[in-house]
């Protein structure tokens, strides 16, 4: 792979993180799967990536910092979702089985629908 094509690896990468971004705002089960996959697209952009040894030239290297303003984003965003979910959890947990004798919302009993891996 050359210099032009590991430049097109990153733009590649930038783009599937922005696109996750903006599935992560809908957040929807249906978005949220396509957010994974376009995270894992990004992910393997930049498996390509690092195969070169190819100095990045400097437009190459402003876009680098723009992936990773993005997949900042991205995680903050991921964050956000997680304390959003663990929040419904706790109202599901009252609702559905009150409190523990500690004062604590009870422990709701469900299969995990997300996975991250990094």
């Amino acid at each position: 792979m050359d210099a032009a094509s590991g430049a097109e690896r990153l733009a590649t990468a930038r783009a599937e993180v922005q696109r996750a971004c903006d599935l992560l705002i809908a957040a929807t089960p249906e978005t949220l799967q396509h957010c994974q996959n376009a995270l894992e697209r990004a992910r393997d952009a930049l498996q390509e990536l690092l195969s070169i040894a190819a100095v990045p030239a400097q437009a190459d290297r402003s876009t680098a910092r723009a992936l990773r303003a993005e997949v900042l984003y991205a995680r903050r965003l991921l964050q956000k979702l997680a304390v959003f979910y663990q929040g419904w959890e706790r109202i599901l947990g009252v609702m559905s089985g009150g409190y523990t004798p500690s004062g604590a919302p009870a422990a709701v009993s469900r299969q995990g629908r997300i996975c991250c891996r990094g």
